[in-house]
């Protein structure tokens, strides 16, 4: 699913939709392999059941916090969607979907890496992960890359400009946005990666 870095604006949309067809897909996929109906999974996720049905057919953006819902109904995690880079020598990263609006995310590490995951966030002006939410990790590493990024952990406010990091739990509810004028970039360094099954999930 490596679907390019985006770096032009034509390149950026045309990734972007692919990355949604694609993600519908899977999602679609292990619904129907797990034998469950849309309107099961859309209650237990606390979604519509269209808007579920346009999520699976990659016609609809979707906020981090719903995505992780829906993982969560289908007994999966949300790290089972991605796909893992197979280099020894990542080149820019494999684009993954991992919700909000306007966030183009590149995963950094491959599939066997145990001890940590790396990701890179794009966020255009006015993008964001679009509420707040937790990750099934124990320790989240910001730092920016460029631009300003606006953290919000525990309903706390750290402002992440090229250069500065910070640390929290995964746990701990949390939400990014850009709320600036330029692209911002972010990279995150979770420990342990995220799991592909959900908590509890056989």
């Amino acid at each position: 699913m490596s679907i390019g870095d985006g770096r032009t604006a034509g390149g950026a949309e045309t990734g972007a939709a692919a990355l949604k067809a694609s993600t519908g897909a899977q999602l679609r996929k292990i619904r129907l392999d797990r034998g469950l109906s849309l309107t099961e999974v859309a209650h237990r996720a606390e979604v519509t059941k269209g808007f579920l049905s346009q999520l699976e057919r990659g016609l609809t953006s979707v906020s981090v916090p719903t995505l992780l819902r829906v993982c969560e109904a289908l007994g999966i995690g949300v790290g089972e969607l991605f796909a893992y880079p197979d280099e020894q020598v990542v080149d820019g990263g494999n684009r993954i979907g991992m919700g909000g609006e306007g966030v183009a995310e590149y995963l950094l590490t491959p599939v066997g890496a145990t001890a940590f995951q790396v990701f890179r966030s794009v966020i255009e002006p006015g993008g964001g992960t679009g509420g707040p939410y937790r990750l099934d990790t124990a320790t989240i590493f910001a730092m920016g890359l460029s631009g300003s990024t606006r953290l919000i952990v525990g309903g706390e406010t750290r402002m992440l400009s090229e250069g500065a990091s910070t640390s929290f739990s995964g746990q701990t509810l949390h939400q990014f946005d850009n709320p600036g004028t330029t692209v911002s970039e972010v990279l995150w360094v979770l420990s342990p990666p995220l799991p592909r099954a959900a908590r509890g999930a056989a």
